[in-house]
């Protein structure tokens, strides 16, 4: 589903493309499968797709003369092909800051299992069991899902080890 930000940034860009609204409903239950901005079924990915097509739109209507190229700081579409450029493949934004914050957590739990006395071997057992040679974003998830869990535990029987009582 989509934010907040993201339904208005979408609308803005309805309102610079010049659509109408049937068009722009009509866009969206081409690229996602539902009529409006508010429903569940609309991705990031789709809110990519969306702009990229929106984006052709308005620089076909400014070429045409319909349209005059937006001048505002605040303008969905300053830039002529951003956002055809902006988030290529199945990858957007939104992934790639996941996969930045992801990979920091995951050197966070690996320097803590370092500090417990675990090395590199081990957590490098840990990824090869859970990830089991995939190497995407799942795998990722999963491999931090096991390091959590894994140090979870570890703390848990040293805190043990240390006080049987």
């Amino acid at each position: 589903m989509l934010s907040r930000a993201q339904q208005i940034l979408l609308k803005r860009a309805q309102r610079e493309a010049g659509l109408s609204d049937d068009d722009y409903r009509d866009a969206i239950e081409t690229v996602a499968g539902c009529r409006s901005s508010t429903a569940p079924a609309l991705t990031d990915r789709h809110l990519d797709k969306l702009l990229a097509y929106f984006e052709a739109i308005h620089w076909r209507a400014v070429d045409a003369g319909a349209l005059q190229p937006a001048c505002s700081a605040a303008a969905v579409f300053k830039q002529r092909g951003y956002w055809a450029a902006k988030n290529t493949g199945q990858e957007t934004s939104r992934d790639r800051f996941n996969e930045s914050n992801l990979g920091q957590g995951i050197a966070d739990l690996e320097r803590q299992l370092a500090m417990l006395g675990y090395g590199q071997g081990y957590c490098a057992a840990i990824r090869k069991n859970v990830t089991r040679g995939r190497d995407d974003a799942r795998a990722l998830h999963l491999y931090c899902a096991a390091l959590e869990r894994t140090l979870k535990s570890k703390v848990e029987r040293a805190a043990r080890a240390a006080d049987p009582y």
